[in-house]
């Protein structure tokens, strides 16, 4: 007879235990026990709205919770193969991946505590870098030093990294990471990927700025190492002052305070699988099946919400990126939300690509979330604005001052931001290609935009 705690993971947020997750393999079932210092403390929160500190979670939430922290495609494949654990086994993939996850919690075997784990680090040189992007496709980019190191939600290659200047390090223990790096794309039909990124998260970042005065937009910059690579600061890690640990060299690695985020997944309780609006494919059989992801579903997060005005002002320009840039995969794991006692708060915009830029034949440019019934950019125009508004329960007069605003500032800087001298070679192309279109769905909107607050509200 095995241990119970053979199948409990204890979970802590910094050196505070938080709870005790069980999985009971008879009955495939999770249960999740707070810790009553935790509840009691001013500072314990829920870890998401569907998670409540009561302790009354269903096993399905909180397996949706769990399997949302997991990486997807090959990265899950690779975290399978190199641990012998099936992927359908959530229990023993976030056992082995638990120490980092996306946002604050560690996952530790129950009776281990985190005041026992050493800070390890070692720096990663350029040139072992540059040597591993080439061999991706013989030896996977998650796994370094004989272990898989990612252990993030995405599909894309992803390197979790703790940087200080341009040198680099992998690190563990007690020490957690501050960026993520990624390198191109390994698919032919996605060139350029790390400009197009760039270019689309420093256009958001311009237009943040200047519409409201504050960057909303996770921090974005590319490393040539000789290839470029993305790297983009970690918005749920938090530097602490003057705590550093001495790595190779001599050099001071920041100690990173790591703040516990949840996806819009997590926040709407709603599986992976089902992060698309049309859950079960675009297919004409079953193309009206849409009980995924979906505007009107995160934008009901307000309910949650520390500070509703704010979060919905910032859902609104993700919104609205997604109508300019073309991201078309923009979808139910691609907005995330800070976590605490007081609420939820809609935390810095990340994944902003312009999707619509490679050929349609080979990459889907179907929205990943329709604008009323419209899963076409080219046929989202003023009633289906005019829908979502009233779907997403936001006022249409507020939402089309935002369209004009962040459209005429996005006529102006995305010029600016593809005149960056950071672009090079065929990259330079891309990114003008990206800005023109970015000016024309510009101009097409602040069309639209005068007569979504005119349609009478029992159309719809």
């Amino acid at each position: 007879m095995n241990s119970a705690n053979e199948y409990a993971l204890d979970l802590f947020v910094g050196q505070a235990f938080v709870a005790r997750l069980t999985f009971h393999p008879e009955q495939d079932t999770f249960s999740l026990t707070y810790s009553p210092t935790w509840v009691a403390d001013r500072h314990g929160y829920a870890l998401s709205p569907h998670l409540p500190l009561d302790g009354k979670a269903t096993s399905s939430s909180i397996r949706r919770f769990l399997e949302n922290l997991l990486p997807e495609g090959r990265a899950l494949d690779v975290a399978s193969v190199h641990s012998n654990i099936q992927k359908n086994n959530i229990f023993g993939l976030i056992r082995y991946l638990g120490r980092e996850t996306t946002g604050a919690v560690t996952f530790l075997p129950a009776g281990q505590t985190p005041q026992a784990l050493e800070p390890q680090c070692r720096e990663l040189m350029h040139s072992e870098l540059q040597e591993r992007i080439e061999r991706r496709n013989e030896l996977p980019f998650t796994v370094w030093d004989g272990s898989v190191r990612m252990s993030i939600a995405g599909f894309q290659d992803k390197l979790l990294i703790n940087r200080v200047g341009d040198r680099l390090f992998l690190v563990d223990g007690s020490l957690s990471s501050t960026h993520i790096l990624k390198p191109e794309s390994l698919n032919s039909a996605l060139p350029f990927m790390v400009a197009n990124e760039h270019f689309c998260m420093k256009l958001a970042s311009r237009m943040s700025l200047r519409r409201y005065g504050q960057d909303h937009v996770a921090g974005v910059d590319v490393l040539r190492i000789p290839d470029p690579v993305l790297s983009i600061r970690r918005f749920d890690r938090r530097l602490r002052a003057d705590e550093f640990v001495d790595g190779p060299g001599g050099v001071k690695v920041p100690v990173a305070e790591r703040l516990h985020i949840i996806d819009g997944c997590q926040a709407t309780d709603i599986a992976v699988a089902a992060k698309y609006e049309r859950n079960l494919g675009n297919g004409k059989d079953v193309a009206h099946i849409r009980d995924g992801a979906s505007f009107e579903r995160l934008f009901a997060i307000r309910q949650y919400l520390e500070q509703p005005a704010v979060g919905i002002r910032r859902m609104t320009m993700w919104a609205v990126t997604t109508l300019l840039t073309g991201n078309s995969d923009a979808n139910g794991k691609n907005l995330s939300y800070y976590v605490s006692r007081a609420g939820l708060r809609v935390a810095e915009l990340y994944d902003l690509v312009s999707v619509m830029q490679y050929d349609s034949q080979k990459l889907e440019h179907e929205l990943a979330m329709a604008f009323g019934d419209e899963f076409k950019l080219e046929d989202v125009k003023s009633f289906a604005l005019a829908d979502f508004c009233e779907r997403a329960n936001v006022s249409r007069p507020f939402f089309a001052r935002e369209l004009v605003a962040l459209c005429e500032i996005a006529i102006v800087e995305a010029l600016a931001q593809s005149a960056d001298p950071i672009y090079t070679g065929e990259e330079v192309s891309l990114v003008k290609a990206i800005a023109d279109f970015i000016v024309q769905r510009a101009r097409l909107l602040l069309n639209f935009a005068k007569e979504i607050p005119k349609f009478k509200k029992d159309i719809f």
